[in-house]
């Protein structure tokens, strides 16, 4: 196996090589490094922390309208989706994420930004994207898998027959290669979960420790008008769910943490993802 390691994404991503196929070292190399490229180039697009980002400037707008690059402007249209189908996935949680101190406030000359919005409020037209209220999106709930996602494409595409990326636990793996996983929770406790093959599978938590930093926000109950009660953190937990898709799993963590116990398993898998309630 070849393995890599970078800092991206708030965390180190792992690329493994598992089977080249016929490709040359060169190649593989080549194949490994451009998939490090994609990843990086979705965290210069959707970081809330970068100034320059994409995101960042619809944030800073003040309702104008922001040309968005490719493949970001497709993340935000998955998370705008998601929203629309299902109330306990938000993005527009910016704000009460800054007041959490969970991030950093954009230099934004906006003098009011509401706590919580709804799929509408992001107005989406081809490339362009404006914001029809005073939000702050943020989309740390869904952008690490979307740039796992991406890099598998480029590995795939370069002819990388089996590999996975790791990111801070988001993984997914494709090809014959079975990689053994297991996830740790907010009490520090490893949980062995087998082996995941074809597949993608993401955890969150809502609880910060030095070894598993997380906070996640219940978006409540949207009531029109300036009486919306505000975000409110959620309880100190784990979630996790196994998906085709990167950015399906990280995005479904957050339905997950923010749906009922009795109903968590049916309503994830309507989602298109396996929930794992951990022991």
């Amino acid at each position: 196996m070849i393995k890599r390691l970078r800092p991206l994404l708030g965390t180190f991503v792992e690329i493994v090589i598992a089977d080249p196929g016929c490709l040359p070292e060169s190649q593989i190399q080549q194949a490994i490094n451009a998939a490090f490229s994609g990843i990086e180039k979705i965290q210069q697009q959707l970081s809330f922390h970068h100034s320059d980002s994409d995101l960042t400037r619809l944030n800073c707008a003040n309702g104008k309208r922001v040309t968005f690059n490719s493949p970001g402007i497709y993340c935000l249209k998955l998370a705008r989706a998601l929203m629309r189908i299902n109330t306990a996935f938000n993005c527009t949680l910016g704000k009460a994420m800054v007041d959490h101190q969970a991030l950093p406030a954009p230099a934004t000359t906006a003098s009011a930004v509401e706590d919580i919005g709804t799929w509408d409020d992001i107005d989406i037209h081809q490339h362009q994207v404006r914001l029809r209220r005073p939000l702050w999106i943020t989309l740390d709930g869904i952008a690490k898998g979307f740039a796992i996602d991406q890099g598998i494409k480029i590995l795939r595409r370069s002819g990388i027959a089996a590999a996975w990326i790791n990111a801070g636990g988001d993984i997914r793996v494709y090809g014959s290669v079975i990689m053994p996983v297991s996830i740790r929770d907010h009490q520090g406790r490893d949980h062995p979960m087998g082996g995941l093959q074809n597949a993608a599978i993401a955890t969150s938590t809502s609880h910060y420790t030095t070894d598993c930093p997380g906070l996640l926000l219940n978006p409540g109950t949207l009531i029109a008008g300036p009486q919306k009660p505000a975000p409110t953190l959620i309880p100190s937990g784990t979630w996790t769910v196994i998906a085709k898709s990167a950015w399906r799993a990280d995005a479904l963590t957050k339905v997950a943490a923010n749906t009922p116990a009795g109903e968590r398993q049916e309503t994830i898998r309507k989602l298109g993802g396996n929930w794992i309630a951990l022991d």
